[in-house]
């Protein structure tokens, strides 16, 4: 069985974090390890579920299914915006 995102986000814009692990995002340390993270799209919620590998500052996110298992789907960079005030995600093309 496949699972399809549940809708189109745009490569390469930015969007904002709301929450992560359904709590305020307070360091990039948070998006690391198995994770869940809602984005701003549009003014609704987009939650994505899967493992974030921190790196040089950023933490790149591999979504996988609505439990963070299975085949990705799409691959994210989160990195704290240029004023460091919230994280901003954005979908990256591999």
């Amino acid at each position: 069985m496949s699972f399809h995102a549940p809708r189109p986000v745009g490569s390469g814009k930015q969007y904002a974090v709301r929450r992560v692990r359904d709590g305020v995002p307070r360091d990039l340390s948070d998006f690391a390890d198995q994770t869940s993270f809602v984005v701003d799209v549009d003014g609704e919620d987009y939650r994505v579920c899967g493992p974030g590998v921190e790196a040089d500052g950023h933490v790149r996110v591999f979504e996988k299914d609505q439990q963070g298992y299975g085949k990705d789907i799409r691959v994210w960079t989160v990195r704290r915006s240029v004023g460091g005030d919230h994280f901003i995600a954005e979908h990256t093309v591999t």
